[in-house]
C-alpha cells in the first residue's frame, strides 16, 4: 500500500460535487471508499431530521462514517483519547439531480492539536479518504463546466 501526504489542517476540508442524485451518488462513494481500504462503519439520513427542514426545495442528507480497523487499533492503543476523533465524517447532500460531498479532517476549525502519538494515524485516515475521493470533480470545477442556459 502507498503512503499517502498527510493533509495539512488549516486546509483540511473538502468538497466535491456529483451530478447525479444521491440515491446514486451514495453507492458511488461507498464503492470509492471501499477500493480504497477504507470501511463504512455506520450510515445515517438526516432527511427528516426536523433541524435539517429548510422550508426551500426538498434535500436529502446522509452521513458515511468512515474508518479502517487497523487505525482504530492503532489510534486506541497508542492514545486511546484520539479514538474520540473516528470515525471521519462524510456527509453527501443533494437535491433532485445534484449531490455534493463534504468530509474534513477530525480536527479541522476545533483550534486542537491530535494527541501526539495519534497524529500520523489520524492524517493517515484524513489523506486517505480525500485520495479515495478525489476523482469527484470539485465544487468549482464542476459549476464551470456546467452547460450555459
Amino acid at each position: 500500500m502507498s503512503m499517502v501526504a498527510p493533509m495539512k489542517i488549516a486546509t483540511a476540508g473538502n468538497t466535491r460535487i456529483i451530478a447525479e442524485t444521491i440515491e446514486r451518488s451514495v453507492p458511488l462513494v461507498r464503492r470509492l471508499l471501499r477500493e480504497a481500504g477504507l470501511s463504512v462503519v455506520e450510515e445515517f439520513s438526516l432527511s427528516n431530521n426536523p433541524h435539517f427542514q429548510l422550508g426551500v426545495a426538498r434535500r436529502s442528507c446522509i452521513v458515511l462514517l468512515v474508518d479502517t480497523p487497523e487505525l482504530l487499533l492503532q489510534c486506541i492503543a497508542l492514545d486511546h483519547a484520539a479514538a474520540v476523533l473516528l470515525p471521519v465524517h462524510v456527509v453527501l447532500s443533494g437535491d433532485c439531480d445534484t449531490t455534493y460531498v463534504y468530509w474534513t479532517h477530525p480536527l479541522a476549525g476545533s483550534g486542537q492539536r491530535p494527541p501526539l502519538p495519534a497524529k500520523a494515524p489520524l492524517e493517515e485516515l484524513s489523506a486517505r479518504v480525500t485520495e479515495a475521493l478525489r476523482v469527484l470533480p470539485q465544487v468549482a470545477k464542476a459549476a464551470s463546466q456546467r452547460p450555459s442556459d
